[in-house]
């Protein structure tokens, strides 16, 4: 009996567990592109999530299928993020203050905008794949389900950034963006086209996130808190700093949401990423750095 209870009860925290992982990597994709690699402290990271849900709502109550309309609402993020660049984003690279101030003032017009023309809230999308029971509790198939597409989507993103031309360019344009220019890259279009593919991350983030919450005009602000604290905690690497940063976060607020309530949870992320970041400015990067470098010197020190 004790035995059944103990799988019961450690099933239920990694299941806990994974679907934080999930909630911390979908929701932050998209932002350690556009803060961690542009210096832009998007404040309206939420409302592109927003764009996303909404998006997707309409395409599947029009007929589409639900895969295809999640990524007609990355699709239409991924527009009007480009837009947004053109227009404003461009004007404040380098100025965190000034970019922090205009993307804030942006989210408040954004949400209040979709508050007076679409209403309070839209119809929301079905869960799909069904629940299963285990040890007298519930579970959804689909948050399992989102543990992969958020583990393909990093995957695709560190590929598209280490393998491809594109991605050679923008981390070029990102760190030395003169000396990109004097090589030829085109780094106001590797600019957009980066910003771009933020917007379109977060739009299939909130497409994937409206199958379990209601689309409605705050939508987006329950996620921009924690994606910031998730890459701020990962450091100056993109994708192994996000990872790390997911992975201890997620660990720390299980622990403590299973243990108290989500609150508590939310409060130890908080306090986590204080500490770490209070005594390692570098984040979870920093720390990994020093991993490699310790394991270096013993190999170093074991050959010679």
């Amino acid at each position: 009996m004790w035995t059944t209870a103990l799988l019961s009860a450690t099933f239920s925290f990694l299941y806990q567990y994974a679907d934080m992982v999930t909630l911390l990597l979908l929701s932050a994709a998209g932002l350690t592109i556009i803060f961690g690699m542009m210096g832009i402290i998007n404040m309206a990271h939420g409302e592109l999530m927003l764009i996303g849900a909404y998006s997707a709502s309409v395409a599947y109550y029009a007929g589409v299928p639900l895969a295809v309309a999640i990524l007609v609402g990355a699709l239409m993020s991924g527009i009007f993020g480009i837009i947004l660049e053109r227009l404003v984003i461009r004007r404040f690279y380098g100025q965190l203050l000034s970019s922090l101030v205009v993307t804030w003032g942006l989210s408040l017009v954004l949400s209040q905008g979709f508050l007076v023309i679409v209403g309070p809230s839209v119809r929301s999308l079905p869960t799909p794949f069904g629940n299963f029971t285990l040890g007298g509790y519930t579970y959804s198939y689909y948050r399992l389900a989102m543990l992969s597409i958020a583990a393909l989507i990093v995957f695709g993103v560190w590929t598209l950034f280490r393998v491809t031309r594109f991605g050679v360019e923008a981390r070029a344009t990102i760190e030395k963006p003169e000396i990109a220019r004097a090589l030829g890259v085109h780094v106001d279009r590797i600019y957009m086209l980066t910003f771009g593919l933020g917007s379109a991350l977060a739009g299939i983030a909130g497409g994937l996130f409206a199958l379990q919450a209601p689309i409605e005009p705050t939508f987006g602000q329950h996620y921009t808190p924690i994606a910031f604290i998730t890459v701020v905690v990962g450091g100056e690497d993109m994708i192994g700093g996000l990872i790390g940063s997911a992975l201890s976060l997620a660990g720390i607020g299980t622990l403590f949401t299973s243990q108290f309530n989500i609150l508590i949870g939310y409060l130890a992320i908080l306090s986590a990423a204080f500490v770490l970041i209070r005594f390692r400015p570098g984040g979870v990067s920093e720390l990994l750095d020093l991993i490699r470098r310790s394991r270096f010197r013993d190999k170093t020190g074991e050959q010679s």
